[in-house]
């Protein structure tokens, strides 16, 4: 559609977590406009839009004008992008993952005339138009598939010849192989591996006997890489991928920083091998579990008490650990008390005169904790369990959440796993 209004977004390529410019410029003075964000990712389509009226030049400038209206107010410079919503008619529970990390994310953002509501809308007149792109795997970082020993994931390397700090990233009981969150690693400046634990290539379809000595031998390999620094790796977990992380960091002198979201303090789901012991789990009574009218499940009250018998031999040994923990937990986790045992994982480590310990603890956040401006995801599909599961939290402090802990993990690797990490796109 010809208009005279003109649209900027800059840069218009770059890595997800980078802030972009929003400017529309020759509007009529005080026109009211519509800025609409659209992606699809697979057959998952996203979007949002907010309401702004120009200044008396006939300029919006998002950075520092308010939304109106919409699916966000005020001042909010990604508000566009972390209140995505999936577009009416899909499957509920979708969750936005990047799956090919080559690719970017390819946001189309659109200026339309007035205040309208647009979700849905496919084919409404705009007045302005522009594609962005939004990257996981920044400029010359390399993508490397791992199949060694026993030992399956994908590596990330930053450019360049390292040394690099390593970062070992774990997700959790959805299994597979997400790879984002890795690439934004190296993207900063890690040689970041990206390691599935089931439901991957060769590996166990199922979470059944749990083995950290597996763990342990992607540590090892990591930690061999002539383009690694030697000395220790961090480790990033989720969830389920936290309680294995903080497994790590009790038993492995070789961990040297931790950080774990949304996770728990004991040993869930199955028992833990190491070496020549077991580590017995929590049991589950989903009969605890709280069914939503929409049939929706909160997950927060099916595992039994790991303060005192029988949980309590559950009960991950985090008092061992020698290296620096991180805690971020959401105060509206709905899929596990994440802020009870982080506190109760911090109880112990205190009763044991230990101070290696930080809680990053926000308020109306949920429990899928993702890089910054990822959209809020307060409802998810498991694959495993077959069931949505309520993940809790606020959009616009969920967000928040995001943005802060984000960065904050990034430093607290870079202070205790020895890197120089640079962007670089």
């Amino acid at each position: 559609m010809s208009s005279q209004a003109r649209l900027l977004v800059t840069p218009a390529t770059a890595l997800v977590d980078d802030k972009v410019d929003i400017t529309v410029e020759r509007l009529a003075p005080r026109q009211p406009v519509t800025l609409h964000a659209r992606l699809s990712e697979g057959t998952a389509r996203f979007q949002s839009y907010a309401h702004y009226r120009a200044d008396d030049t006939g300029r919006v400038v998002v950075a520092k004008q308010p939304s109106l209206g919409g699916l966000y107010t005020g001042v909010d410079q990604m508000g566009l992008f972390w209140s995505m919503q999936p577009s009416p008619g899909q499957k509920p529970g979708l969750r936005l993952q990047k799956k090919d990390v080559s690719t970017p994310f390819l946001v189309d953002v659109r200026v339309h005339e007035g205040h309208v509501d647009v979700m849905g809308e496919e084919n409404l007149p705009w007045l302005a138009t522009t594609t962005v792109e939004r990257w996981c795997m920044g400029g010359g970082v390399k993508r490397v598939p791992v199949r060694e020993g026993r030992v399956r994931g994908t590596l990330f390397l930053p450019p360049g010849d390292g040394p690099f700090a390593g970062v070992i990233d774990i997700y959790g009981s959805a299994g597979g192989l997400p790879e984002y969150r890795a690439a934004l690693l190296a993207s900063r400046g890690f040689a970041a591996l990206a390691l599935a634990h089931f439901a991957f290539d060769d590996l166990p379809k199922t979470i059944g006997v749990t083995n950290l000595d597996y763990f342990e031998e992607a540590a090892d390999w990591l930690l061999s890489l002539p383009n690694v620094r030697s000395h220790g790796v961090g480790v990033l977990g989720t969830s389920y991928g936290g309680e294995l992380a903080l497994c790590m960091a009790s038993y492995m002198s070789k961990v040297s920083a931790v950080t774990v979201t949304s996770s728990l303090i004991a040993v869930t789901i199955a028992p833990l091998h190491y070496k020549d012991g077991v580590l017995p789990c929590v049991h589950y009574d989903l009969n605890r579990a709280v069914f939503s009218n929409e049939g929706y499940i909160d997950t927060r009250n099916v595992i039994e008490d790991c303060t005192q018998e029988p949980g309590l031999k559950a009960c991950i040994q985090v008092e061992k650990a020698q290296c620096p923990i991180m805690f971020v937990a959401g105060e509206d986790d709905l899929m596990t008390k994440s802020v009870l045992y982080a506190n109760q994982a911090i109880g112990r480590m205190k009763a044991h005169g230990k101070t290696n310990y930080t809680l990053l603890q926000y308020p109306r956040t949920g429990h899928l904790i993702e890089p910054p401006y990822t959209p809020h995801c307060g409802l998810t599909y498991h694959g495993v369990s077959q069931m949505c599961i309520l993940a809790g939290g606020e959009p616009k402090s969920h967000a928040a959440a995001q943005e802060d802990s984000w960065h904050k993990i990034l430093d607290f690797f870079k202070t205790h796993v020895d890197t120089s990490a640079q962007s670089k796109l």
